[in-house]
């Protein structure tokens, strides 16, 4: 199935606080560490759902992910964690269609930062800029998911940039 493509972008995410539930486990096991989160925040929440990756390849079984929420206020628990998402400086790429479908976009920010030398910075952040609800599912074919890959921004003199 083809998907609509975008360019990839550099820009910059401003800090914001958020509200995260990490795991070791399976990619599936987000939906409900999102309604988690939705349950405990409610209408503190204020923004799209995100992930964030913190290993360096794709994992099926073992992966080491977090759940996360946008917030206004809210206070920590032993399951989720409360703080600043600290922003910076990415490579940003819309991915238009299902999930099913990221690798191929994956693939495309991968080659464009090796291409370009950038070092990238973990974890990776999945914004969910339009998807599935908490209730009803939607059309996958109209999801809209921003890959965000941070890297380290250094002087042309650097070895390595």
């Amino acid at each position: 199935m083809a998907t609509e493509q975008s360019e990839i972008v550099h820009k910059a995410v401003e800090p914001l606080l958020m509200a995260g539930i990490r795991i070791r486990g399976k990619y599936e096991e987000c939906g409900r560490l999102f309604k988690q989160l939705g349950k405990k925040f409610g209408f503190n929440i204020c923004g799209p759902a995100f992930l964030l990756y913190y290993d360096e390849e794709h994992k099926e079984d073992d992966a080491d992910f977090e759940a996360c929420m946008s917030i206004k206020k809210g206070e920590a628990t032993d399951d989720i964690s409360v703080r600043e998402f600290p922003g910076g400086k990415c490579v940003s790429l819309l991915h238009y269609g299902p999930y099913d479908a990221l690798p191929g976009s994956y693939e495309r920010i991968f080659c464009y930062c090796q291409e370009n030398e950038i070092k990238m910075v973990s974890p990776i952040r999945e914004v969910y800029v339009k998807s599935r609800g908490m209730i009803f599912k939607g059309n996958p074919k109209k999801y809209i998911t921003e890959i965000q890959i941070f890297y380290e921004e250094c002087d042309a003199e650097s070895a390595g940039c």
